[in-house]
């Protein structure tokens, strides 16, 4: 059990950093301030209403001392609660125009663009609300999309690398099921890769060579969006 959940926590670790990467890295060359002036926050996207569910990922930034310096992005599936309908919005193109406390809330005003069946919609004024570092709600305009996610806002978490590895951890406290789940989690992703049955055997001494302690520790800073 220890091999495999000492290399499920590693390879967690490395996602989990390949996603900051992909937001930071990314933009590194229109950066206008140094990383430690930028707020950011990423997680996802859980959101439900009477007729239909929406799930995805997001991530957005923004320089405090230069709010044009600021950006925002989502991908998210959507389907009928019947599991009819299913399709996928992506949200870009953000921008943050003023950013306001209200007690333990930041609330976020700005514009994006969004595509819809029939194209992107370009400059969809929006609000981000979020609240005691936990949640976020996106408000997008409706008379600009008509009317297609209803009056509600798009439900999401906020996630911080810390917060992944607290939850992590606690998964992997279910021995039984993780002794089952975890080589068949495994084998899907190498048949996926198209590894080949050697290869597949060689992975626990694999393993086995790149880790070294038993036991996984990450204490990471918590850098969310709110200032």
């Amino acid at each position: 059990m220890i091999k495999y959940t000492n290399f499920f926590r590693i390879l967690s670790t490395f996602v989990i950093a390949v996603a900051l990467l992909s937001l930071t890295g990314t933009n590194t060359q229109a950066l206008s301030g140094s990383f430690t002036d930028y707020k950011f926050g990423y997680g996802p996207i859980a959101s439900i209403n009477n007729d239909w569910i929406v799930a995805g990922h997001w991530m957005g930034y923004y320089n405090p001392s230069n709010l044009t310096d600021s950006g925002f992005h989502s991908t998210f599936d959507k389907a009928m609660k019947n599991g009819s309908a299913p399709h996928m919005h992506q949200i870009s193109n953000g921008t943050i125009s003023d950013v306001k406390m209200d007690g333990n809330n930041s609330i976020i005003q700005g514009s994006v663009t969004i595509t819809m069946i029939d194209g992107p919609v370009s400059n969809v004024p929006t609000n981000w609300t979020i609240s005691n570092n936990n949640t976020l709600a996106i408000g997008l305009d409706p008379s600009k999309i008509n009317n297609h996610f209803g009056e509600s806002p798009i439900y999401g978490l906020v996630l911080t690398p810390d917060k992944e590895m607290k939850i992590m951890n606690t998964m992997m406290e279910d021995s039984k099921f993780m002794d089952q789940w975890i080589p068949l989690m495994m084998q899907n992703m190498m048949s996926t890769l198209n590894m080949n049955g050697e290869n597949i055997s060689a992975m626990p001494q694999m393993m086995n060579h790149s880790i070294s302690n038993n036991t996984m520790e990450m204490n990471m800073e918590n850098n969310t969006m709110i200032p």
